[in-house]
């Protein structure tokens, strides 16, 4: 079994005679009651890990990974980035391609040729951008950053909420176009995964995005059988 603990949500993915089967939960205490045998865990959030690991039943046998293969990428890079960067990095491999992360926070991620990791971009993802709007304003609301329609609104709610998404739509196309940009734009892989990253396909005006809901899971795979 794979865990991604992200800072919204723990995707659980069960692996099977080729087949998987994803589950996301709010959680650290319901993700861990499904958990059992050799558990191969990610995470990003720190306190939700702590409680997820504290709530695993008898007989689950996890590993958290946290230090990449050292043929990923230059070290001081690999002992910066987060462990579901460096995961989806992995799945990206042989390379070129970008991981598009589409989550509370928005990460695109390049590997090259060779299949290193060579960095790339994190940024607010829609619901963070309007939590962080209505927190700094007196009297806009926090709508979430909803998926809408990217038309001018004709009242202030309508115009918050198309804003902020078309922000985040915009904003994801220019930084996944830098990205291409320093691959060299020829035989790269695009491939979204996340919450939100569906959402953001069918918006972008870039074409040939895969949608991959597994990609992070698939690289703790890979990680787990690299070390």
């Amino acid at each position: 079994m794979t865990v991604d603990v992200g800072n919204s949500s723990i995707g659980v993915v069960s692996w099977r005679d080729g087949e998987s089967r994803l589950v996301r939960h709010a959680q650290p205490e319901a993700a861990a009651g499904g958990l059992q045998g050799a558990v191969a865990i990610v995470s990003v959030a720190p306190e939700r890990l702590r409680r997820l690991l504290a709530a695993l039943p008898a007989g689950a046998r996890p590993r958290v990974f946290e230090q990449a293969p050292p043929d990923l990428g230059a070290p001081g890079l690999l002992a910066t980035a987060g462990a579901d960067r460096l995961a989806a990095a992995l799945a990206l491999r042989p390379g070129p391609g970008v991981a598009i992360d589409a989550g509370t926070a928005v990460t695109v991620d390049l590997v090259d040729g060779a299949g290193r990791f060579v960095g790339g971009f994190i940024a607010p993802g829609p619901s963070a951008a309007a939590a962080g709007l209505a927190a700094r304003t007196a009297l806009l609301p926090d709508l979430g950053g909803d998926v809408v329609p990217i038309a001018p609104g004709a009242e202030t709610r309508a115009a918050l909420a198309a804003g902020t998404w078309g922000l985040a739509v915009g904003g994801l196309d220019r930084l996944v176009e830098a990205a291409l940009a320093t691959l060299g734009g020829h035989g790269v892989r695009l491939v979204a995964t996340g919450g939100w990253g569906e959402a953001w396909r069918r918006a972008s005006r870039l074409s040939g995005i895969e949608l991959d809901p597994l990609l992070v899971h698939r690289g703790i795979l890979r990680w787990a059988e690299a070390g």
